[in-house]
């Protein structure tokens, strides 16, 4: 009986070391993908897109959600809010569909000419550079991450 209960002592302590020496790589935005415009009118466009996370570690990461700010020129357009429930498999990217709408008309109040210009760069090259701000969390069992996004990315149509 005393035997069994220092084994079960030291597989729990073994366990609960373990646990604790666990850490993980913060997982990245590389790069938004596929982006679809559902609609586009003068105050606003609506599209889906891919965000594509890239998990540096050797096992599966949960994803429990993503609160980030889409901003041009330094004026918030659109905020991307996603609580759902995923996994990222181990040493791969992951792709997360994410729905955006781009509010205009707070690029038109702020500066007209900027917004025509963002408007033509959409039109004609297909693309517009956003800046990306705000937080990713992750995590695994007791692990947890928060990770900072602050990145510009050049969005593709």
């Amino acid at each position: 009986m005393k035997s069994t209960l220092v084994i079960i002592s030291l597989l729990c302590s073994t366990l609960f070391i373990s646990c604790n020496n666990l850490s993980l790589e913060e997982p990245s935005l590389e790069r938004i993908e596929d982006v679809d415009i559902k609609e586009m009118n003068k105050d606003r466009i609506d599209m889906d897109a891919l965000l594509i996370i890239n998990n540096p570690n050797g096992i599966e990461v949960d994803l429990a959600s993503a609160d980030l700010e889409v901003l041009v020129d330094d004026i918030v357009i659109a905020n991307i809010k996603q609580t759902v429930d995923a996994t990222m498999p181990a040493k791969s990217e992951f792709k997360l569909p994410v729905n955006i709408t781009l509010d205009l008309a707070k690029l038109y109040k702020s500066n007209p000419l900027s917004a025509l210009s963002k408007g033509l760069q959409i039109m004609s090259y297909k693309k517009l550079e956003v800046q990306i701000k705000g937080n990713i969390k992750a995590g695994k069992g007791v692990a947890k991450l928060t990770v900072t996004v602050d990145q510009i990315e050049i969005v593709k149509f």
